[in-house]
């Protein structure tokens, strides 16, 4: 039982750590969403097994996403990106999109690019549509 607990720590961490790549968000910031076991649960459901593992491999062997010529991985990896950005699961070879749910769509990655939140999530205060959105200082922390 702890080789299998152990074996889904690894493949977590591996997802996480994927996504940050894919995001380009930290570990840290990915983890404080608190968003990451519901997504890497529907990535390892809605994937075939191993194709996680192969996309981390071409990331690192390529230096980032654009050396993967790999179509299926880029499917994936395009998918993951989408579900952090949006909280919803796009919907790969032929399957449904989804929303995963509304602490996804609010907790989705997308808001937090311009320093604000999901319509109808936060109560912004009276007058606040008055002022344009205070940029985000994660830009200037980061670089990006």
């Amino acid at each position: 039982m702890a080789d299998v607990d152990r074996e889904l720590s690894d493949r977590f961490g591996e997802f996480v750590a994927v996504s940050a790549s894919l995001t380009g968000f930290s570990v840290a910031e990915l983890e404080a969403v608190g968003l990451a076991e519901d997504y890497a649960a529907v990535v390892a459901g809605r994937t075939e097994a191993g194709s996680l593992a192969l996309l981390a491999g071409a990331l690192e062997q390529v230096g980032g996403l654009r050396g993967v010529r790999d179509e299926g991985l880029l499917e994936t990896a395009r998918a993951v990106t989408h579900l952090w950005y949006t909280g919803c699961w796009p919907g790969i070879r032929g399957e449904s999109p989804f929303v995963v749910s509304p602490r996804a769509y609010a907790g989705g990655l997308v808001w937090r690019t311009f320093g604000g939140s999901a319509p109808g999530t936060a109560q912004p205060g009276f007058g606040s549509w008055a002022e344009p959105p205070a940029a985000p200082t994660r830009k200037a922390e980061t670089g990006r």
